[in-house]
């Protein structure tokens, strides 16, 4: 009964001993604790069950060498135990017994690699038992269960390692001293052994490898859209749902209007004229020989007015141009005074004196063939060339445009154009060619040419 309980209580501590360390059991899995070579010292206390009147339990050790392959061991061990005697002789009460077993070990359980159970043979050597003053010999098999708990330093793993075993001996029948019978010693032993010590693998654990980068997915971009087919995309448009075919620009808005001359009944409008740009003034007419303007012509730069006053940045050169009839000097003049008198037509209407500025060609700049009377007709012209636009108020300017309520040619918008209409203001027929023979039109204007008296030779 006592055997069976210190068995039980063993059992007790090793399955305790084997729950708190289970969690820790995946961590060791590639250790050499639990594949290769190892080396056991083990500190060993006995208990005499069978045979109990001759020992009275004591101490040893155990030094076991051994190779683990996953789920089986096998291992050999030295012992070495110091055993009290019951009976006293010469010799004293303590015996020595030293030995071998050889043991097989099977760990059967994957969740709790550390558990393992233990079966064996080996022999014994009892020296200097105290009744007889000399040795005998027992042959043993034992038996157990015991743990192997996992522990670490740095690569290093190695295990403690305890076991409970009950090991039997059964002592040969030897004849006593003088062939007087055996020994008064018992044939039958049997001890319990606890055993507490380390289990020290020979190799160290491998240097841990980087787990591999799983391949980053590339997930391609969507194409930007162009919901308005424009040229910009949305993430860049800042005017959707443009009409097809506008042209637009980086930002998908619509640009502005060309710079160029008024169709018949338009408005001058001055959006998308830039520094360089020039508008010619078709139908500003002028009196015969003269720099006053005609009431068309008015009615023509009224509009303008309205144009450079709604684009307030904008600045201006009006520039005078006549045919190649009568002397340069007086051409010259000509085109100076009339151009002078357009400029001073748009200040008395509220455009800044000095957003503008007035000069003449005379008839040094031709876009016509001044031989005939068409061509003389196209290069009698006023134009209006752009010097200057602000940043903010050439802005407005592309918003905002004047009704000249005239026709190209200088008649109300709606009606039939004259192009031999004359700067005289009435019939306007260009005198013949004995008659003066320069006069300038402003740009844009459908009129007849304004003859000068041929200056004296």
């Amino acid at each position: 009964m006592r055997t069976a309980g210190k068995i039980l209580l063993t059992a007790v501590v090793l399955c305790c001993a084997a729950k708190a360390d289970a969690q820790d059991e995946s961590a060791v899995a590639t250790s050499p604790l639990y594949d290769g070579a190892y080396v056991a010292p083990m500190a060993s206390y006995i208990f005499n069950e069978k045979g109990g009147d001759a020992f009275d339990g004591g101490y040893g050790g155990t030094f076991a060498v051994g190779y683990r392959n996953g789920w089986w061991a096998f291992e050999g061990s030295l012992v070495v135990d110091s055993e009290k005697a019951k009976k006293s002789g010469a010799g004293g009460s303590d015996t020595s017994v030293w030995g071998a077993t050889l043991n097989g070990l099977v760990f059967p359980f994957d969740s709790l690699p550390g558990l393992f159970a233990l079966v064996g043979a080996g022999g014994l050597d009892v020296n200097r038992y105290p009744t007889i003053g000399r040795e005998y010999s027992l042959t043993t098999v034992e038996t157990g269960a015991g743990y192997l708990v996992p522990m670490r330093v740095g690569r290093y793993a190695f295990g403690i390692r305890m076991d409970a075993r009950y090991r039997y001996g059964l002592r040969g029948k030897s004849v006593g001293p003088n062939g007087s019978g055996d020994y008064d010693i018992p044939r039958h032993f049997g001890d319990v052994l606890l055993n507490v010590g380390l289990q020290l693998p020979v190799g160290l654990m491998p240097i841990p490898v980087a787990p591999k980068a799983e391949p980053v997915a590339v997930v391609p971009v969507a194409a930007p859209v162009d919901s308005d087919g424009d040229g910009v995309t949305d993430d860049k448009d800042q005017c959707p749902n443009t009409p097809a075919g506008t042209q637009v620009n980086d930002v998908g808005c619509p640009l502005p209007p060309p710079c160029k001359p008024p169709e018949a009944g338009q408005k001058v409008d001055l959006s998308g004229c830039a520094v360089g740009d020039s508008i010619v003034l078709r139908g500003v007419n002028f009196e015969y020989d003269q720099a006053k303007l005609t009431v068309n012509a008015q009615t023509i730069l009224d509009g303008v007015a309205d144009a450079l006053t709604a684009a307030p940045g904008i600045a201006v050169e009006v520039d005078g141009h006549t045919d190649s009839r009568g002397s340069d000097a007086y051409n010259q003049a000509l085109s100076e005074r009339r151009a002078q008198s357009v400029m001073q037509y748009l200040a008395d209407h509220g455009v800044a004196a000095d957003r503008m500025s007035a000069k003449g060609f005379g008839e040094t700049q031709p876009v016509a063939d001044n031989d005939t009377e068409d061509g003389r007709e196209l290069n009698r012209r006023v134009e209006l060339k752009i010097v200057g636009v602000g940043s903010a108020d050439a802005a407005a300017a592309t918003e905002s445009s004047a009704d000249v309520g005239q026709s190209v040619d200088g008649a109300p918008a709606g009606s039939a154009a004259s192009p031999s209409s004359s700067d005289a203001g009435d019939a306007g027929s260009v005198p013949d060619s004995s008659g003066p023979s320069s006069a300038l039109e402003p740009a844009g204007v459908s009129g007849s040419d304004v003859s000068e008296p041929q200056p004296d030779q």
